[in-house]
């Protein structure tokens, strides 16, 4: 199994696109803080910004996510299960990016409009490339 970091820089003159998941943080559900006006506003704003994202190529696919859920764990074979808060810091969505380098994924993930509003963050990762699983 070969194991390589999906962002490190390259020596050729080509860009070489790599993919980066942006996983968007909301303190509580932020969406249904606002007025139904700013709601519409957020939508569209959030849907633009994708939608360049599509448009320029760095898009390979986003989502919204409800807050609810579950958090299952495991220790030595005895699983439990928790309920999300979701008044609590939650992922609320996430990205799956294409960028040359962890620098432009920063670059594209500042550009969220979300960051016009308060109690957002965005954790940028890049994918690890392993053989024989992705």
């Amino acid at each position: 199994m070969t194991i390589s970091n999906s962002y490190s820089q390259t020596d050729s003159k080509e860009e070489v696109q790599q993919e980066f998941m942006f996983y968007v943080y909301s303190d509580g559900n932020r969406i249904t803080d606002l007025t139904s006006e700013k709601q519409k506003l957020h939508i569209q704003k959030v849907g633009a910004y994708i939608e360049n994202l599509a448009r320029t190529g760095k898009l390979k696919d986003a989502q919204p996510l409800e807050m609810e859920g579950t958090k299952i764990s495991s220790n030595k074979g005895n699983f439990s299960e928790t309920q999300l808060n979701k008044d609590k810091k939650v992922i609320a969505g996430y990205y799956h990016i294409l960028a040359v380098n962890m620098e432009e994924a920063i670059n594209i993930a500042k550009a969220d409009p979300r960051f016009e509003e308060e109690g957002w963050e965005i954790v940028i990762r890049p994918i690890k490339k392993v053989e024989g699983i992705n």
